[in-house]
């Protein structure tokens, strides 16, 4: 039950005191000064009696009860002398003469009524755990896909090879490198690649590789590293499921380091043919 008078609305449950849905900050000596007086409104509650039941276990002077019916006052923006909420019977007491309603609580929200904030806040909590149990069983305890069953393709995707090579335009050839393996492993039966704009955009915005596999549904990545040793390029061409983290296989070519072009054909159709064994779906 609350109870309601003028724009204000008393809940004596919770000693709260609002102004429409606006929380009124009041002492709590105050709001139990309040809560006496709304429980006898209509009568004159003598002095002793406000200072026994407010004050229940401390002696207290006149001069507290004077002081919470002032701030009542104050909260309430009773200062006016025509028909106040709070009225001072002289050498007395104090009367809540004001019209008072009472309302019993609602047994539940009116249909399309927004739901309490702790039953949203409750729904919040068992939303994320949810997110988060799905997330960890995908991560953790979904077997790995990497080779196909029947007719559906594995997801595949060529992460940019990282050039460990001084002096050399490494970004380009390893850029140059990933648009020719991802074309060669395009033409694999059974096997859905990743455009390298996508992989470079994921990279950009800071995903991990790992992540940016389990976002985009992919089952394997190809990765590596681009060296060069004195006339030689040695590449290092790794198959890595995304599921686990673990190797596949793995394998270096050594190609001749004044035709990258040729060193780059090379080794993505050596890389395309490892991958589609590995992937076919009769392994």
């Amino acid at each position: 039950m609350t109870y309601e008078f003028g724009p204000f609305r008393y809940d004596p449950g919770q000693r709260l005191l609002f102004r429409g849905s606006d929380l009124v900050p009041v002492v709590p000596k105050a709001l139990e000064t309040l809560h006496v007086l709304l429980e006898r409104r209509g009568s004159v509650v003598e002095k002793s009696e406000l200072m026994r039941l407010v004050w229940a276990d401390t002696n207290v002077e006149e001069v507290g009860l004077a002081r919470n019916i002032s701030l009542l006052r104050k909260a309430l923006e009773d200062e006016s002398d025509t028909n106040p909420y709070i009225e001072t019977i002289p050498r007395r007491g104090y009367r809540f003469a004001a019209p008072v309603s009472t309302v019993e609580p609602a047994k539940g929200p009116p249909p399309g009524a927004p739901q309490p904030l702790a039953i949203r806040r409750r729904w919040w909590i068992w939303l994320v755990c949810a997110l988060a149990a799905a997330f960890v069983y995908y991560q953790f305890y979904v077997p790995s896909r990497y080779l196909p069953q029947g007719n559906q393709p594995a997801g595949l995707a060529v992460v940019p090879f990282e050039c460990l090579c001084p002096g050399m335009d490494g970004d380009s050839f390893s850029r140059g490198f990933d648009e020719v393996l991802v074309a060669d492993l395009s033409k694999l039966s059974g096997v859905q690649v990743v455009s390298p704009s996508t992989v470079r955009r994921h990279q950009r915005m800071g995903v991990s590789m790992g992540l940016m596999g389990r976002l985009l549904g992919l089952e394997v990545l190809i990765e590596g590293t681009v060296q060069k040793l004195d006339e030689r390029l040695r590449i290092t061409a790794r198959l890595v499921d995304v599921h686990t983290g673990r190797v596949i296989w793995a394998e270096n070519y050594d190609e001749r380091a004044d035709d990258p072009g040729g060193a780059q054909e090379a080794v993505a159709r050596a890389v395309t043919a490892e991958a589609g064994r590995r992937l076919r779906p009769s392994h």
